[in-house]
């Protein structure tokens, strides 16, 4: 036996602690960022954190109260109204989050009247996880309607933000994750179906062995099921009543302009005195240069945070400057590989940019992640564009058996067979856009 040795180039890139916090702030809404900035403030005692506007409107009104501020004892009042603030607290919450699901209610045009009473029922018959707490056998009833017309309006509520709303189950709500997700692996939602004790054990050998899936292939289906975001018991959905864009495009003399949304988040800035304090004292150097890189951490973060989304918004105005003066009808088919190319960075990296984030244009405002289509890329890896898409589906409703409507999850059978890959819901939100009701509207309506 000869025995050789060779040689090979292996390129692998490991992440510091630094970019791990770097891609975790990039990843932040406007609302999640301003709740990081306070917990690192209060964490770290070299940062400062000044809202001056919050706080010169809370003393305003106070002096307009006529309250006395040494007077006021929050121990005293937390323990004589410790019952009522957290009823009160649920309370505002419930309204909060109910208010913020019918203000998408007017984007549906095409509702009937027995429609809209019975997806106002169901927004109000949401547990406080955003859960539906009620049999739809007793929302058919109190109408007066079926079973089936419930299930539809159901589904169109599981299309509002945020994703999971409507769920009935921890099972429905991963899989109502997953249907919204670009990249979910092709196999999560039957191991949800099916196989969710399996998954939570990680008995990845029978999985293997009932799908006939290389063992690799389990394990990142696995590992994708376990990021996904999980709802423990009495905890709150983070819902926000009143969208804040993180990027404003708006056109000045001919030219569109990009503008960050900073001025809702609050000032940060570092402690001089105690940075003396803790630099000339040999007992705290240690302490000091920890918390001085966590603080510098932060800073580059948002900055580099601030970076990624300039440029995103750049490369946005290059390739939909048509969507910018027309309208979701112009947009042109893209994915994250085409920003992430351009940006030169990873998928990963544009998928946590636009997370949970919107950007208001002249027409509206966005999530930015509704800008990347699913229901573009077909069975040969080129891309369909939306209008085509439309103009497909507005054909099969248009030669369906009118006795027999086509349901939207047909039609995405018949899409996905066609090799337009694209899932029940975008196919339900495009008929909606091109106003053509439900297969249960379109029979009895």
């Amino acid at each position: 036996m000869q025995m050789t040795i060779n040689t090979t180039q292996k390129v692998t890139q490991i992440l510091t602690t630094q970019l791990v916090q770097h891609l975790e702030i990039l990843q932040y809404s406007i609302n999640e960022l301003e709740q990081y900035i306070y917990e690192k403030a209060n964490e770290n005692p070299l940062l400062v954190v000044t809202d001056a506007k919050a706080k010169s409107q809370y003393e305003e009104i106070m002096k307009l109260a006529g309250c006395d501020f040494k007077a006021f004892s929050p121990q005293h009042s937390a323990s004589k109204n410790e019952d009522f603030n957290m009823i009160e607290m649920k309370l505002a919450q419930k309204e909060s989050y109910e208010q913020y699901l019918l203000e998408q209610v007017p984007m549906h045009k095409n509702l009937s009247v027995i429609d809209l009473r019975i997806l106002k029922f169901l927004i109000q018959s949401l547990d406080n996880r955003l859960f539906l707490d009620v049999p739809l056998e007793v929302v058919a009833e109190k109408f007066k309607t079926t079973l089936f017309h419930v299930e539809v309006i159901l589904d169109l509520l599981q299309t509002f933000e945020p994703v999971g709303v409507g769920a009935r189950s921890y099972q429905e709500y991963l899989l109502i994750q997953i249907d919204f997700d670009l990249f979910a692996p092709k196999m999560a939602s039957q191991f949800i179906l099916s196989d969710l004790e399996l998954v939570a054990a990680q008995a990845m050998k029978q999985l293997s062995k009932k799908y006939k899936m290389p063992l690799a292939e389990v394990k990142e289906t696995i590992q994708y099921i376990k990021k996904l975001k999980p709802v423990m018991p009495g905890n709150q959905f983070e819902t926000t009543p009143y969208v804040i864009p993180d990027i404003e495009i708006k056109e000045m003399s001919g030219e569109w302009i990009v503008k960050l949304n900073r001025h809702y988040l609050p000032a940060i800035s570092i402690d001089e005195e105690y940075v003396a304090l803790l630099k000339n004292d040999s007992d705290y150097k240690e302490y000091y240069q920890k918390t001085m890189n966590d603080a510098l951490v932060l800073l580059q973060g948002i900055e580099q945070r601030d970076k990624t989304l300039y440029g995103l918004a750049r490369w946005l105005i290059q390739l939909q400057e048509d969507f910018f003066t027309t309208g979701l009808e112009a947009i042109k088919p893209m994915r994250l590989k085409d920003l992430a190319d351009v940006l030169g960075v990873h998928e990963s990296t544009v998928s946590r940019a636009i997370r949970g984030k919107f950007v208001q244009v002249p027409h509206g405002i966005y999530a930015l992640q509704s800008l990347f289509t699913k229901g573009l890329v077909n069975s040969s890896g080129k891309i369909d564009s939306i209008m085509h898409i439309k103009k497909r589906l507005k054909q099969l409703i248009e030669t369906e058996d009118k006795h027999k409507p086509l349901a939207d999850q047909q039609i995405t059978n018949i899409l996905c067979a066609e090799g337009i890959q694209i899932s029940r819901r975008t196919v339900a939100k495009y008929r909606e856009e091109m106003n053509i009701v439900s297969s249960f509207n379109r029979a009895y309506g």
